[in-house]
């Protein structure tokens, strides 16, 4: 296929059109989306690692 100017002016046409409505679609997601909390916020308040309660060193009478 050769592409003639007009060929080429319509498809770079088409292309700017399909960024700009991905674009306008992506901006209305992500203002519409709750904020996401930052990385440092979500590694200080993780939940931590499932601890056994300290023991006395005597077995625990039942």
């Amino acid at each position: 296929m050769e592409w003639t100017p007009e060929a080429i002016k319509a498809e770079v046409d088409y292309r700017q059109a399909a960024l700009r409505a991905d674009a306008a679609h992506a901006r209305v997601a992500r203002q519409s989306a709750a904020p996401k909390r930052s990385w440092w916020r979500r590694l200080g308040h993780r939940t931590g690692p499932e601890v056994p309660l300290p023991r006395n060193g005597h077995r625990d009478a039942a």
